[in-house]
């Protein structure tokens, strides 16, 4: 087994953590894990990406390009600039919150509407929600990065089980934190199965 998942956002969004997090519930699950992180800029809101390589036939810790089976977008245009990496039978969980220093680098018109139209051109197994909302109705914002890895989970897009996921998160998450950071994965869980109802 070979399941290659690349997490891309920006600084302080908990893209490292979210990375530990699925690599904690891979081994926990029995499977082999290499991780690896690029950070652009050491500072809030410059770009960071993470490898997480789960399986046996793991060679190297960073995904090479056209192999990720998910790509976790948690902001749109890292979600984007990372799409060499998917797999042609690959998914995408997007969150539609923005950030917008991410892509105005350039001095060009920022519009995550535009940018998500092109994820799911170039995927059609994208699922795209304002994870950031769902997680501020939660309780915190902040919990925007738990409730994409619960919609991964959810859409069985892992190698794993959704509790098997909040098993690791009940054990990572501080406990003051545990109640919100359980009512978004709960919620984030629910809006994933309206939408592969659908």
């Amino acid at each position: 087994m070979k399941f290659d998942i690349l997490i891309a956002g920006v600084g302080g969004q908990g893209v490292v953590l979210s990375s530990r997090l699925l690599a904690t519930a891979a081994i926990d699950a029995g499977y082999h894990v290499a991780t690896a992180e690029t950070i652009g800029m050491a500072q809030r809101e410059g770009s960071v990406t993470s490898h997480i390589r789960i399986g046996d036939e793991v060679c190297g810790s960073l995904i090479p390009a056209g192999n990720a089976d998910l790509i976790i977008g948690l902001e749109p245009a890292e979600a984007a600039r990372n799409i060499h990496f998917l797999s042609k039978d690959g998914s995408i969980i997007v969150n539609e919150h923005a950030v917008i220093p991410s892509a105005s680098a350039n001095n060009a018109t920022y519009i995550p509407e535009q940018v998500i139209g092109f994820l799911k051109e170039s995927c059609p197994d994208t699922i795209s929600v304002d994870f950031t909302q769902l997680a501020k109705d939660a309780g915190t914002y902040r919990a925007a990065n738990v409730a994409m890895l619960a919609a991964a989970a959810g859409a069985e897009l892992l190698p794993f089980a959704s509790e098997e996921l909040w098993n690791v998160l009940e054990k990572m998450v501080p406990e003051k934190y545990r109640e919100v950071n359980r009512r978004a994965f709960d919620m984030s869980l629910e809006r994933v199965s309206d939408i592969r109802r659908v």
